[in-house]
């Protein structure tokens, strides 16, 4: 996948989640308020958690795409690396020798040299948790942890919204979506029209942030560790961006 394809991809994939949120609060009305708060935390939280997933998944493999040394990447890509080869070492833990040790040892030794690959249509394999890992509750906490996968650090930038994300997204959704009655908004559902649109901005926000990030990346290839330098510069900005965004 070229740089381009990738970010028609990343761009098309934020357009089609944007406009089904926004056509979906154009039918809220006097009447149905409270029953489209409900659906729309519902459609809003899979979105941003979707959204998440498949976007820094097909960063990851666009990477993997280029076939490219671990020793020429950043640190984030020898994490992963090192995770993988950990991972063969700890299903194999029944075994009485010590081959499989030393076997990581020998591949440890050797990872500089070693390709950065992924298994193929590693984005597109939904059930694969095994970088990339939203836990099915995409709290403020874990979307940072992910950032931090694919080399994004400015985390510290968004702890000013995390409760805004944990209790306003992450509780109400789970409220309705574990089938509780809901029938207005009161102390154990307290999301209101205005406080939703509020949010839908907000995770939005984040949404077009990750995708401007993503992109950047790829375009000046800030995956090799000779770019770190640019790296933090870009970040450093990008930090100064978000906290004038987020009040």
């Amino acid at each position: 996948m070229t740089s381009k394809d990738f970010t028609t991809m990343l761009e098309a994939d934020l357009g089609w989640r944007k406009k089904e949120v926004a056509n979906l609060l154009l039918m809220e009305t006097e009447h149905n308020q409270l029953l489209i708060i409900k659906s729309s935390v519902l459609l809003l939280y899979s979105h941003w958690e979707g959204f998440v997933k498949n976007a820094t998944k097909a960063y990851l493999e666009h990477v993997s795409d280029k076939k490219v040394g671990i020793g020429a990447l950043t640190d984030n890509f020898k994490a992963i690396s090192l995770k993988g080869l950990i991972n063969e070492v700890d299903k194999s833990c029944e075994t009485l020798t010590m081959t499989n040790e030393l076997n990581l040892i020998s591949k440890l030794q050797n990872s500089p040299h070693k390709k950065f690959m992924l298994p193929r249509g590693f984005s597109r394999q939904e059930k694969d948790k095994t970088i990339v890992n939203t836990k099915d509750n995409l709290s403020l906490k874990v979307f940072k942890s992910i950032l931090h996968i694919v080399g994004i650090d400015y985390a510290t930038s968004l702890d000013t919204k995390g409760v805004f994300i944990d209790e306003k997204l992450l509780e109400n959704r789970n409220k309705v979506a574990h089938g509780n009655r809901i029938e207005r908004i009161d102390n154990e559902f307290d999301l209101t029209i205005d406080e939703l649109k509020k949010l839908k901005d907000l995770v939005f926000f984040l949404m077009s942030a990750l995708v401007d990030d993503l992109i950047y990346y790829a375009e000046k290839e800030l995956y090799f560790s000779d770019n770190a330098h640019h790296m933090r510069t870009y970040l450093e900005q990008r930090a100064k961006e978000i906290e004038s965004y987020l009040p």
